[in-house]
Parts: structure tokens; sequence; C-alpha cells
């Protein structure tokens, strides 16, 4: 669907993220379309989210799923684009590889929960922008997908 979208508009999508699975392992993946809606780049998320704040958020990513092992840069027709997921944009090193690699913008669509969210989501966004003179993109909203656990910013097409 993505590549239809970005083919027919000639635009290139930074896809939000999606479960992929790769033989037996499982990965978090953020899909990279370019204008002739050909895959350009995939990025798995490198740093998973384990959390047990006890009364308030349990969640372990890493019972499920696979760390990446990659950081992401890919040229686009609109410049070149380091991608990281969700909880990525919490380790200022994979943003200084971006901002070294030559990446002028880095996309973290990402989930975060509404215990832990508020407190860095916003900062961590602009730490990444002031220590890298890098462009930052990010999807931010409200969501609720579990009883009674609260997202803030959820994955999606940008």
């Amino acid at each position: 669907m993505l590549s239809e979208v970005a083919s027919r508009l000639k635009i290139t999508i930074v896809g939000g993220s999606i479960p992929e699975r790769c033989g037996d392992k499982l990965y978090n993946t953020c899909c990279v379309f370019g204008t002739d809606g050909k895959l350009k780049a995939k990025h798995r998320k490198i740093h998973l989210f384990d959390i047990d704040i006890p009364g308030k958020i349990t969640f372990m990513e890493s019972k499920t799923l696979t760390a990446g092992e990659t950081p992401t840069v890919v040229d686009t027709d609109v410049g070149r684009i380091g991608i990281g997921i969700c909880y990525d944009i919490r380790f200022t090193e994979l943003a200084m590889i971006y901002a070294a690699r030559g990446a002028h913008l880095i996309c973290y669509p990402g989930a975060f929960n509404m215990t832990t969210g508020p407190l860095h989501w916003e900062l961590s966004q602009r730490a990444r922008f002031l220590l890298n003179d890098s462009y930052m993109l990010q999807l931010v909203r409200l969501l609720e997908i579990l009883e009674p656990v609260m997202w803030l910013g959820v994955t999606q097409p940008l």
C-alpha cells in the first residue's frame, strides 16, 4: 500500500513501524519507499523497550522482538535521512552516527506510553536536534491500545 501511494504521488514515504518476521525472529521494522514506489531502506529497531514499574506499567519488547543491529541512513529526493524507531531516540550515539553520516533529517516513528513518555518524548527530540544539528521528524498523538495503557505517539506513515 505505501509503495503504491509513494509511486502514484511521486513522494518519499517513511512508514511507521510494522512487525517483520525473518526466519524465526520478529523485528519492529520501518520501511522507506522512494518516489518510484520501490523499497529504499528498511530499519529494524535497535533498542528494545523493557519496563516494569510496579502498579503502573509492565512492557517487555524483548520477550517478543529481536533487536536490529544496523543504523539506517537512506538517500532520498528530499535529502539524506536517518531512521530510528521509538525508544531508539533515547540513545544519543545513534543520532550522532546519523549526523556523522550526513543525515539532515532523522525520523523516529514511535508510540510512547503515558507513564514514561511525557517525561522524555519532547526533551529527547530537542536534545537530538541540538546535539546533532539535524532536523527531527516525529509523530506525536495519544493512542489507547490496551486498557489501561495510554500511548504517546503512534507509529504510522509520516
